[in-house]
């Protein structure tokens, strides 16, 4: 299965901050703000994400923090 790339508008649910053992933090949602950016010294996908419910320019998210994904209708 071929997975759409991440842009501008797409809706995602992910776990804020670090990855951590034990049990799972509460989940955010918010949209995409922008093309995702490779850390190439760390080799890491970061996202730019707006959560809902805030007008903030938004946080970084780790790509692999991202559980799920919505296009923009």
């Amino acid at each position: 299965m071929t997975e759409e790339p991440l842009v501008r508008g797409h809706r995602v649910t992910y776990l804020p901050g670090k990855r951590k053992p034990g049990p799972q933090r509460l989940c955010r949602r918010g949209i995409v703000t922008g093309p995702p950016v490779l850390d190439t010294d760390t080799d890491v996908t970061w996202v730019p994400v707006q959560a809902d419910g805030t007008h903030e320019t938004g946080e970084w998210v780790r790509a692999d923090a991202i559980i799920d994904v919505v296009a923009p209708t």
